[in-house]
């Protein structure tokens, strides 16, 4: 009994850290999510999953699809490639035409 009283602050601080860092996982996922639509510079954009590599790169990557904003482009659907540094929070991004998962089943 008395080795469940003092275990219970242990587990009660790692069920909190984790809640935080789901908490800071989201913030982080939305705030590529933002950023990557922002900086395609596409309409209605929708963003993907995060590709996230080695922490060593310090990038993470997502693709982006909506609509071209040019009138002379009349609605065409695109699709960019965004590269996030997740250091300084800038994204690149480069049209992507073509790109999409091969079905290899």
């Amino acid at each position: 009994m008395r080795l469940l009283i003092l275990s219970l602050p242990v587990l009660m601080t790692a069920t909190l850290a984790h809640a935080s860092s789901d908490d800071a996982w989201a913030a982080f996922n939305l705030k590529v999510a933002e950023t990557c639509a922002t900086a395609s510079g596409l309409k209605h954009a929708h963003v993907s999953e995060i590709v996230a590599f080695d922490d060593t790169l310090g990038k993470v990557v997502t693709l982006v699809s909506g609509v071209f904003p040019q009138k002379a482009l009349k609605g065409a659907h695109g699709k960019t490639l965004c590269v996030f540094d997740k250091a300084t929070g800038k994204a690149w991004t480069d049209e992507a035409k073509g790109w999409s998962a091969p079905n290899l089943r």
